[in-house]
């Protein structure tokens, strides 16, 4: 007679099958597909100036918060005095936020008068609380990165997002060592999502390819 499953070896065994999936990505035929090269860089997207709905500049994006399945939920403002309450970070939903040609800039609902109805942490608790939890951009771009094995590869340079929100891919610029240009040839890899060898806080995001699968890929035409 089979015994029964408990609700931990089903977890268990979902995470196992998710991570060996994967793990079979084939990195050598995975190529950006047309909503991430229509999309936007994480960096250039941060520091932009944000502007109110009179087109006055109410702050700049500091940051831009993510769900735990690599979905951006919010852009955090800084409004930097711009509205009259000091240099205060306010979080706005993506859904409200209109990006502007070339990411010069970005317009939100946000005014003087309606600040106080995005508040930086609303709904955030208790997510932190239980678990998987929503992230920053910051937490992820400058982590060094590692190939299977824990091979010191390089550092997360970029996070490139569809204009939908979705968290397409993690740019990455290799150390010197591998090939000797660091800081001129970036790589393009798929952000294979949270738990799979990097959570929120982590200093290394571990890829799940080996040097043998990596080698003689060809950069990624990244422009900051």
């Amino acid at each position: 007679m089979k015994k029964p499953l408990t609700a931990f070896t089903v977890a268990l065994t979902l995470l196992v099958a998710s991570a060996l999936a994967t793990a079979e990505i084939d990195i050598r035929t995975w190529k950006l597909d047309d909503a991430a090269r229509a999309g936007w860089s994480v960096k250039k997207l941060i520091g932009t100036k944000a502007f109110g709905p009179n087109r006055k500049q109410i702050g700049n994006v500091e940051n831009l918060i993510f769900d735990p399945d690599g979905k951006v939920r919010k852009l955090i403002i800084t409004t930097g005095g711009f509205l009259g309450i000091g240099d205060t970070p306010l979080a706005v939903n993506w859904k409200d936020v209109k990006i502007g040609p070339d990411v010069d800039y970005v317009n939100t609902p946000l005014t003087a008068e309606s600040v106080e109805k995005y508040g930086l942490f609303d709904g955030m608790p208790d997510q932190v609380a239980i678990g998987p939890r929503e992230w920053r951009a910051t937490e992820l771009v400058g982590d060094y990165v590692n190939l299977h094995g824990g091979i010191h590869y390089g550092h997360v340079r970029d996070l490139i997002i569809s204009k939908d929100g979705e968290l397409k891919a993690v740019i990455v610029s290799p150390n010197v060592g591998w090939g000797g240009h660091g800081h001129y040839n970036h790589y393009a890899y798929p952000f294979y999502g949270y738990g799979h060898g990097w959570n929120p806080g982590h200093d290394y995001y571990d890829l799940p390819f080996g040097k043998t699968d990596i080698d003689g890929l060809l950069p990624y035409a990244y422009k900051k």
